[in-house]
C-alpha cells in the first residue's frame, strides 16, 4: 500500500504488512501522514508491520534487547536533509517496524488507538525527537498527545 503526497504535502507513506493480525492499514498511513505533517517534514517512509517472532529478532538485532518490543525505528536522512530536489530522489525520512501483536498486549485504550501511537512516537523518531532525558520525552509526550489524544514517551 502506498499514499502518494498532495502536491502541498510532499509526504510518502509505504506499508508492508508481513504478519496475521488484522489491522486499519489506512488509519495506519494516516497518522504517518498527519505526524510528519506537523512537522513540516518532506520525503518518504516506510512502515513494515511483523509478527512477534521477527520482531524479537530486530530488537536482539539492533537494540541488543531481548524479546519482542512494539516499534522501531530506523531514521535514514537526517531532519535537515532536503533532500536532492527535483531533479534526485527524494529524502528518505526513515523506516519504522511495528508488531501489532505486542500493541494488543499492552493497549489500554484498544489495540487501533495504540497502533496510532506507536506510529505517531515512531515517526516523531524518524523526525528527531527522543525521550533519553527527561525534557526531551515531555517534549515528545506532548506531541503525541496533540496527535493522538495519548501520550507514552518516557525518559
Amino acid at each position: 500500500m502506498k499514499s502518494e503526497p498532495p502536491s502541498s504535502c510532499p509526504i510518502a507513506i509505504t506499508l508492508s504488512d508481513e504478519q496475521a493480525m488484522g489491522v486499519d492499514k489506512d488509519r495506519l498511513v494516516a497518522t504517518a501522514l498527519r505526524t510528519a505533517q506537523s512537522e513540516g517534514a518532506a520525503g518518504e517512509i516506510s512502515i513494515t508491520l511483523v509478527g512477534a517472532e521477527r520482531m524479537a529478532e530486530l530488537n536482539a538485532e539492533h537494540m541488543g534487547k531481548n524479546g519482542p518490543t512494539d516499534v522501531l525505528a530506523f531514521p535514514i536522512d537526517g531532519p535537515g536533509d532536503p533532500g536532492l530536489g527535483d531533479n534526485g530522489p527524494p529524502r528518505l525520512i526513515g523506516d519504522l517496524v511495528l508488531c501489532p501483536e505486542v500493541a494488543l498486549t499492552q493497549a489500554t485504550a484498544g489495540v487501533e488507538a495504540e497502533l496510532d501511537l506507536l506510529v505517531a512516537h515512531g515517526v516523531l523518531h524518524l523526525l528527531g525527537y527522543d525521550h533519553d532525558t527527561e525534557s526531551g520525552a515531555e517534549k515528545m509526550r506532548l506531541k503525541e498527545f496533540d496527535l493522538t489524544g495519548q501520550s507514552g514517551a518516557r525518559a
